[in-house]
C-alpha cells in the first residue's frame, strides 16, 4: 500500500486505548506506536501495519468498528482540539472542511451540499495500482483501515453531541464483508463499499445539534482569550470584546474581510471602520494584532508545527506567515519559539 499519504500521529492513542481495553500484549504493535510523534504525521503504511498486527492478536470480523468506538477528541490531534471549541455539529463540519489536512495528508476532499443534505467524500490523491485493487487481502486491509477511521469519526461526533448522529448513507473503502448487517446497524444507515472512496451523507437538520462538553481541553488558550477580554472589560469597551471574538472566529473560518466581520457584528462596513477609527486603529491593524496574539499562544506549544500555525491563522502558506511574524516581531517564528518560549 505504498503511497505518500499520512495521518496524525495522535491516532496512536486510539490504538493503544483499544489494546489496553482488550488486554492485548501485541508487543510489536506497541513498540511501533511508541515511536509515533503525537505532534507529527505517520505514513499510511504504518497505520495499516499496526492495524494488521492488532488483527493478528484480535481477529474480529468487525475489528475496525470496535476500535473506532474508542475514539476521543484528542486522538484527532490539532483538528480535534479545534472541534472542541465548536458550538454545533455545523461548526464541526466547517472546521473539518477547512482544517482537513491537519489530520489527513495525501487525500482529496470533495463536498456536495444543498438545502437538505451535506455529503463529504475523500480518497487518496494517488490511487493504488489496479493489481493491488484486485487483491482480496489488500482490499480487506484497506477496509479495516478505513472502517476504523469512519467509525472513529462517528464516535467523535457522538461524544461531542452526547447523542447519536446518524448519517443518511455511508461508503467505505474495501470489498463488502460477509456480514453487511453489522455495518448497517452500527452506522444506522445503508452502507456501500467502494474501491477508492469513503463518504458520508447527513441531513442538514443535524447541523443545529449543540455540542456538549465539560472537559476544558482548550483551557490554556481560553484563559489567554479571557485575559484579553478582561482588559477590555476593565476599559468598559463592549465593542472591542465582541469585535475580538468575531476576529477569533474569523481566523478559524477564514472569513476575515471587513464585510464578513461587520456582518458577524450585525453592522455595516462603514460603522465597523468608524468604531475602529474612534479607537485609533484600522481593520488591518486589528487583524495583525489578533494574528500575532494567537501566533504567540500556538508557538508556546511545541506540538503545533509552523505549517499548522500558518493554516490556523488563515495564511496562504507558511512562508507568508513567517514574513508577517518577522515584520511584526523582528524575529522569525522559530526564533521566537526557541528564544522566548524556551
Amino acid at each position: 500500500m505504498k503511497n505518500n499519504a499520512s495521518i496524525s500521529g495522535a491516532l496512536a492513542g486510539l490504538l493503544l486505548a483499544f489494546l489496553d481495553a482488550k488486554n492485548l500484549a501485541a508487543p510489536e504493535c506497541r513498540e511501533r506506536l511508541s515511536k509515533w510523534k503525537l505532534d507529527g504525521h505517520v505514513a499510511m503504511d504504518e497505520w495499516v501495519t499496526c492495524l494488521f498486527l492488532i488483527r493478528q492478536a484480535y481477529p474480529s470480523p468487525t475489528l475496525g468498528l470496535e476500535i473506532g468506538q474508542f475514539f476521543q477528541p484528542e486522538y484527532a490531534g490539532l483538528l480535534g482540539y479545534l472541534c472542541l471549541s465548536c458550538n454545533t455539529v455545523g461548526d464541526i463540519v466547517e472546521r473539518f472542511e477547512r482544517f482537513f489536512p491537519l489530520m489527513w495528508r495525501g487525500f482529496t476532499l470533495q463536498v456536495e451540499s444543498n438545502a437538505e443534505y451535506y455529503s463529504a467524500s475523500w480518497a487518496l490523491s494517488e490511487s493504488p495500482a489496479e493489481e493491488l485493487l484486485a487483491s482480496p487481502l489488500f482490499m480487506e486491509i484497506r477496509r479495516l483501515a478505513c472502517e476504523t477511521g469512519a467509525a472513529g469519526m462517528l464516535s467523535f461526533i457522538h461524544r461531542l453531541c452526547g447523542e447519536d448522529v446518524i448519517p443518511s448513507s455511508a461508503t467505505i473503502i474495501g470489498n463488502p464483508p460477509e456480514n453487511m448487517t453489522v455495518y448497517e446497524e452500527f452506522f444506522g444507515c445503508p452502507v456501500q463499499f467502494h474501491k477508492t472512496t469513503i463518504s458520508f451523507t447527513v441531513s442538514k437538520q443535524l447541523f443545529s445539534k449543540p455540542i456538549s462538553l465539560d472537559k476544558a481541553y482548550l483551557l490554556r488558550m481560553f484563559e489567554h482569550q479571557a485575559e484579553n477580554e478582561l482588559r477590555e472589560v476593565a476599559r468598559g469597551d463592549s465593542f472591542l470584546i465582541h469585535f475580538n471574538k468575531a476576529m477569533s472566529r474569523g481566523l478559524h473560518t477564514g472569513l476575515l474581510s471587513v464585510t464578513c466581520i461587520a456582518h458577524e457584528l450585525d453592522m455595516s462596513r462603514a460603522t465597523l471602520q468608524r468604531k475602529l477609527k474612534d479607537r485609533g486603529m484600522t481593520f488591518q491593524f486589528a487583524l495583525d494584532q489578533a494574528r500575532i496574539e494567537k501566533a504567540k499562544v500556538y508557538l508556546e506549544d511545541p506540538r503545533v508545527s509552523l505549517a499548522e500555525i500558518s493554516l490556523l491563522l488563515a495564511f496562504s502558506e507558511q512562508s507568508a506567515f513567517t514574513r508577517f511574524f518577522k515584520r511584526e516581531m523582528h524575529m522569525t517564528p522559530m526564533q521566537y519559539r526557541q528564544e522566548v518560549c524556551g
